[in-house]
């Protein structure tokens, strides 16, 4: 008789164990980030979360260790998906900087890079997979920063918020990191939150449920337009920011 290969059972049996938690965990950030994102903090009970995620209350023990510790991780599960798309973009632009300053910056080629950047933060801020969850989450951390807010801070909105304002110091002739080229870059990246945050309002203009794929374009394109053509704001001794 043919010896029963114990192994391969254990390990197809363990694979399945794992494959259930990993989608057990992935069910509760899921909820977690739907009932934060819509809720206070102290309104959202972990029983609410399990019952959503179709999972045990003790599921989140297990996997994460509290309701605490799955408010944290679901501010790293925001920055997991998000993440992705924008660093491809802004290591892009990086590299572009990096061969460019080996030679000559280019003030034209800088201004089309910041369109570019701009744009596609644009297009993955307006049709990014997290959808209705995300702003309220990330609203209630800039209005009342908690450990969350470090992991968005370092992780997404550091990073953009760096180079982007390197591109405008460049533009403008000023030192990287001036307090100008900051508050510039806050400036512009402040329009295409505020197309994402306060979408109700321009879609009650529209007279849509929704923004289409041609919206999209149309704003992505506004947004890195305008900011081309403010970055030649005069600004006198007087007024320096």
């Amino acid at each position: 008789m043919a010896p029963i290969q114990t192994n391969s059972v254990n390990q197809h049996t363990d694979g399945h164990k794992d494959d259930s938690k990993s989608k057990t965990r992935e069910r509760l950030l899921k909820a977690g980030l739907h009932a934060f994102g819509h809720q206070d903090y102290d309104g959202v009970s972990t029983r609410q979360i399990a019952e959503a995620a179709g999972a045990n209350i003790s599921a989140i023990s297990y996997h994460f260790g509290g309701k605490r510790q799955l408010y944290l991780a679901t501010a790293a599960y925001i920055v997991e998906k998000i993440h992705a798309f924008q660093d491809k973009y802004i290591g892009k632009v990086n590299s572009e900087l990096q061969e460019m300053q080996k030679v000559e910056i280019e003030l034209e080629r800088c201004r089309l890079l910041l369109q570019n950047l701009l744009r596609k933060h644009a297009i993955n801020l307006l049709t990014g997979e997290l959808g209705e969850d995300v702003p309220g989450f990330v609203l209630r951390e800039q209005s009342h920063p908690t450990e969350a807010f470090e992991i968005l801070y370092s992780n997404l909105f550091e990073p953009l918020h760096t180079l982007v304002s390197k591109l405008v110091a460049l533009i403008r002739g000023l030192p990287t990191g001036h307090r100008e080229s900051d508050m510039v870059a806050h400036a512009l990246l402040g329009q295409i939150l505020f197309f994402r945050v306060a979408r109700t309002t321009m879609l009650r203009r529209l007279g849509q449920q929704s923004y289409t794929s041609q919206d999209v374009q149309q704003i992505s394109q506004l947004v890195s337009t305008l900011a081309n053509h403010a970055l030649n704001y005069p600004v006198s001794k007087e007024e320096t920011l």
